[in-house]
């Protein structure tokens, strides 16, 4: 049984649709990669599925929970409760990190699951520190966002994601606001928890990086999910035409 299923979602901005009609799938301990051209709609799927952005249409259900569910036409939402609760089992890591800039490290790892989760400080905090050691920064735990390098700051953001355990750990393209010498050290990372079994979803720019770690590859364009296969098959030897006009426009760059 899939740990995530989302079945005929459609989301619209205004006039504008930019979700349409997406089914898709994500088996416990796989790492999915999503690519395709800006604009495609990556990112507001995984925002949908994070529940950030509400769809009008479709269904999205967590670990055998239905959170979404499309009731006569237009989709209808857990209370927010019982949302809040749902999406603990989501870890969401963004662009630009989104650390507290007011919190050292250790400060940003330990919030939500002393808040929420209502652990004792110090069991917080051992955890945090492994959780920090796992990558790479047990020595910056009391360094504020503004001394790190992008680098340090996104693996710090990975670390606060997995703080909470969560089910599935979810990046939105983690490497996009990095220089090039800097992506390196956040996609070793990410290796290494496939490379553990971490249920990943991730938006990527990064083909062989996709190619790399992640077991299946969903193409969209235009919202559409147009095709989706193993990193060998949709990577190496697409079947829609636009994914090879994409591919190529790539390696000539």
């Amino acid at each position: 049984m899939s740990i995530l299923e989302v079945k005929g979602l459609y989301k619209n901005f205004g006039k504008s649709e930019v979700l349409k009609n997406i089914d898709l799938s994500l088996e416990k301990g796989e790492t999915l990669a999503i690519i395709g051209p800006s604009g495609s709609g990556k990112s507001t799927l995984l925002r949908c599925i994070n529940c950030l952005e509400r769809a009008e249409k479709g269904t999205i259900i967590l670990d055998g929970n239905t959170i979404a569910e499309e009731v006569a036409g237009v989709t209808q939402y857990l209370k927010d409760e019982e949302l809040t609760q749902a999406r603990l089992h989501l870890g969401m890591v963004f662009q630009n990190f989104n650390l507290f800039p007011h919190l050292n490290v250790l400060q940003n790892l330990t919030l939500a699951p002393m808040s929420v989760d209502k652990k004792p400080k110090e069991q917080a905090e051992s955890e945090a520190l492994d959780l920090l050691g796992k990558v790479g920064l047990r020595d910056r735990a009391d360094a504020y966002p503004c001394e790190l390098s992008g680098g340090q700051g996104q693996r710090v953001a990975i670390a606060r994601a997995l703080a909470m355990d969560p089910d599935i750990l979810c990046f939105d393209e983690p490497t996009s606001a990095l220089d090039p010498e800097l992506t390196g050290e956040v996609l070793q990372v990410i290796k290494e928890l496939a490379a553990e079994h971490m249920t990943m979803l991730i938006v990527t720019p990064e083909m062989g990086f996709a190619k790399e770690v992640a077991n299946s590859v969903v193409f969209m364009d235009e919202g559409r999910v147009l095709e989706r296969g193993t990193p060998g098959e949709l990577l190496v030897n697409p079947k829609e035409e636009r994914i090879k006009a994409f591919l190529n426009k790539l390696l000539s760059v």
